[in-house]
């Protein structure tokens, strides 16, 4: 695979928009919705590879230079039963490139999200005690915008040190749900962004109201 293409920021909304002609082919009764999701948490935590799980055409993947992360787009269906409308969620995710500690996390990588999915690794604790470093410093910019709280790694049942308390424990502190997966074997994934494009549509009528 090759090292995707850099983009400067009129280039990446050039490319953000680049099916101009799709929306007018969507289905009438479907409403388009285009929200940034930012992808947090510590490094080497299994960030890239669950965007690559639930992605899969990861030859789309884009890099931004000025800002330092690379964006995915990724469409989802999503029937909204309490209304009886069908959403078509066109999700950017966005993943830090390279140096991805906190401290070198710029303001214009969370500028304009509307959700997250914070990712932990159940075979270091460390990564879900800096969990409330990575939602404030979200939250800091974007206002209290929904979040998953992921433990990735489930598979490696034998070195885990996070249990099913502790995980629950932090989604609890927060009031968000919190999934365990494995990126390595794709157990719930996609479970994870669906469940966050439900509280962006979610949000999105409740502001409409």
């Amino acid at each position: 695979m090759g090292t995707p293409p850099k983009l400067g920021m009129d280039e990446f909304f050039e490319w953000l928009i680049e099916e101009d002609d799709e929306r007018g082919k969507e289905n009438q009764k479907e409403i388009v919705l285009v929200k940034k999701v930012c992808m947090l948490g510590d490094p080497a935590v299994g960030k890239t590879s669950l965007i690559r799980r639930f992605v899969y055409d990861v030859f789309d993947d884009k890099y931004i230079e000025t800002i330092g992360a690379k964006v995915t787009k990724k469409k989802l269906r999503i029937q909204y039963v309490p209304t009886g409308q069908t959403f078509q969620l066109r999700m950017m995710i966005w993943d830090i490139a390279g140096q991805s500690a906190l401290d070198f996390v710029k303001p214009s990588y969370y500028r304009d999200a509307e959700g997250a999915i914070v990712v932990t690794d159940l075979t270091r604790k460390s990564t879900l005690a800096n969990v409330p470093k990575w939602a404030n410093s979200l939250w800091d910019v974007t206002g209290q915008v929904p979040f998953v709280l992921v433990g990735n790694k489930n598979d490696i049942e034998k070195e885990r040190e996070v249990t099913d308390i502790d995980l629950a424990d932090m989604a609890a502190k927060y009031k968000v749900p919190y999934l365990k997966m494995s990126a390595k074997e794709g157990d719930f994934v996609e479970t994870a962004f669906r469940g966050l494009g439900l509280a962006l549509i979610q949000r999105y009528i409740e502001k409409k109201k």
